[in-house]
């Protein structure tokens, strides 16, 4: 592959993470218009998948692909999708002890621990930049969500931390382990996991809980969450493979940026200076980061 082959795929990665940042974002603002018609968190974690996964059953053959992996691939994209469904239910669970601003914070620390990630598997130290930006992206999403006045419980802190290392583990496990694979059927396989690992989570809990209102209306808000996650998730995944997990991670910071403005339009929420500001911070720092990395090689190499 030629290095302005290999340029191309990096910055068509890119847009495809701001991409799946800003459906994720959409995803957000819809999923509580879904908890208001009678559906339980779980209950939206096992929909959204379950659609993921019928999407990309009718998608792949339209795309001329197989729906098989190698087998080694197979197992890596099944261990990650495992560890996106925990990440998931983690992130829903701590919901129920924190507010949602400071779980949000805890969660974006998964682009920073994507980065330690990539560095330990390389063998060397994060860069400065790399480290400033990281750290300049985490303030600006403190900032823009605020949490004043924080009842904190440790087991919300704990489901949150959980949420974190999941996504981070899922991004850089496809980053290290799947980047030669086509990322729509990794996307596949990870659907199957996530339907099979939420599906044992209800199972043993027994949380499954359907009971929406009268009318097909009812079902328009979890049609719209299942179709932006579904989005977001294939958009996601090929930029992982384009232009590498930490990027993909970096670029994702802009999710509570979209989040917060898509409410303030939608749902009536104030957009207070503070928000103004953290999204500034968030936006500058991934700027900055991706400028940094212009030129640079987005492969992850380990060392010796």
């Amino acid at each position: 592959m030629t290095g302005g082959h290999m340029a191309l795929r990096a910055r068509v990665g890119i847009i495809l993470a701001g991409a799946a940042a800003l459906t994720l974002a959409i995803n957000d603002v819809s999923v509580p218009f879904s908890y208001a018609r009678g559906f339980t968190p779980p209950t939206v974690v096992l929909a959204r998948f379950a659609f993921l996964l019928t999407s990309l059953v009718v998608l792949l053959p339209v795309l001329g692909l197989s729906y098989r992996l190698p087998r080694a691939h197979m197992r890596h994209a099944l261990g990650s999708g495992v560890a996106t469904a925990i990440a998931t239910l983690g992130l829903l669970g701590s919901f129920a002890y924190i507010p949602v601003g400071l779980a949000v914070v805890v969660l974006y620390t998964f682009p920073m621990l994507t980065v330690l990630l990539e560095c330990a598997y390389a063998r060397r130290f994060p860069g400065i930049i790399e480290l400033a930006c990281l750290i300049a992206a985490l303030a600006g999403i403190g900032i823009a969500v605020g949490f004043n006045n924080v009842a904190i419980a440790p087991i919300g802190i704990l489901l949150a931390t959980i949420a974190a290392l999941g996504f981070a583990a899922s991004i850089f496990w496809n980053s290290i382990k799947l980047r030669s694979a086509e990322a729509t059927i990794v996307t596949f396989y990870i659907a199957i996991a996530g339907v099979t690992t939420t599906a044992l989570y209800l199972a043993v809990t027994g949380n499954f809980a359907v009971t929406p209102q009268p009318g097909f209306s009812a079902w328009v808000p979890l049609l719209v969450t299942c179709f932006f996650f579904t989005l977001s998730f294939l958009a996601m995944f090929k930029a992982v493979e384009f232009a590498g997990g930490a990027p993909t991670a970096m670029l994702l910071n802009l999710e509570p940026v979209f989040a917060i403005g898509l409410a303030a339009l939608l749902l009536g929420e104030n957009l207070t200076l503070p928000r103004i500001l953290g999204s500034a911070l968030v936006i500058g720092a991934v700027v900055v980061s991706e400028i940094a990395r212009k030129g640079k090689d987005v492969a992850v190499e380990p060392v010796g």
